[in-house]
């Protein structure tokens, strides 16, 4: 395939020609060739120069994942802005598949779209505002996912938390601070969360009882791993959990009424603020 170089400085096409050639080298003949015959006379062939040239994450992405790159191609999302509800669609349906490797599709689904935002965002076919909303549905939708799988997996063991009070089953709600929290998230931003659940209580149905708080610890500590651990597939979110009550050294999570003492008696102006703009992502 002849790189359409048309409109780049001729350090740029250095570039990109390298760039192309690491790509279909790492590819290997059968999907090089596959990758030729998808792209000949598509839009994507006239933005890959300039994508190659001035993005090496996109470079590096492509060089470790042709097929990927081959199938968004095929896939046409990089021509497309997507619906807010297509993200979380798009991963229930990787997630129902069976015997899914959670993690590891939350890495390549992250990839997947973040080469696809980035794409767009170069080639001019998204401005800010969908750059920008599309990074922060990615990041609500794997959020929202690993939530559901963690607590799922904590239930078969330990029972279901149910309020004090209401009897009811409690759920953990995650609340979305700072840029995510606006839905203004960049792509190399991290995301500040804090976990949240209405009411004290116990589990019950389960083989050991625990304390709401103890049980969503454990949940919220499933899903910062969920996201934020470094494995060979990278990672989904750096997440900072760092504007909780009582920063570092406070529980991982905390029910309502304890948070409402918290931001009443001991919390500073700073993090009233913040909470002020905080927005659940998660929970009802």
């Amino acid at each position: 395939m002849n790189l359409d170089t048309a409109g780049l400085p001729a350090a740029l096409v250095d570039e990109a020609w390298r760039s192309w050639q690491y790509i279909l080298e790492s590819a290997g003949d059968e999907v090089a060739q596959r990758l030729a015959a998808a792209l000949a006379d598509r839009a994507e062939a006239g933005q890959l120069a300039r994508m190659l040239a001035c993005s090496p994450f996109v470079t590096d992405l492509l060089r470790r994942e042709p097929g990927m790159f081959l199938e968004l191609v095929d896939s046409g999302q990089l021509q497309q802005s997507l619906s807010e509800d297509a993200f979380r669609d798009q991963l229930d349906q990787r997630l129902s598949a069976e015997g899914v490797d959670r993690d590891r599709l939350l890495r390549r689904f992250r990839a997947w779209h973040m080469l696809r935002i980035v794409w767009r965002d170069f080639s001019r076919l998204a401005d800010t505002l969908e750059t920008v909303r599309d990074t922060s549905l990615l990041a609500e939708a794997t959020i929202a996912a690993a939530v559901e799988s963690c607590q799922a997996e904590l239930e078969q063991r330990f029972g279901v938390p149910l309020g004090r009070e209401s009897g009811e089953r409690q759920q953990l709600i995650v609340l979305a601070m700072g840029k995510l929290g606006a839905r203004e998230l960049n792509v190399s931003s991290d995301i500040d969360l804090m976990f949240v659940f209405p009411e004290a209580g116990q589990t019950d149905g389960g083989k050991k009882q625990l304390s709401n708080e103890e049980f969503f610890i454990r949940v919220g500590q499933g899903v910062n791993s969920a996201l934020d651990k470094v494995t060979a597939d990278g990672f989904v979110f750096r997440v900072d959990l760092r504007q909780r009550p009582y920063g570092e050294s406070g529980a991982l999570a905390h029910h309502f009424a304890a948070l409402e003492d918290y931001y009443q008696d001991q919390g500073r102006d700073w993090e009233r603020n913040a909470m002020i703009k905080a927005r659940p992502v998660t929970g009802d």
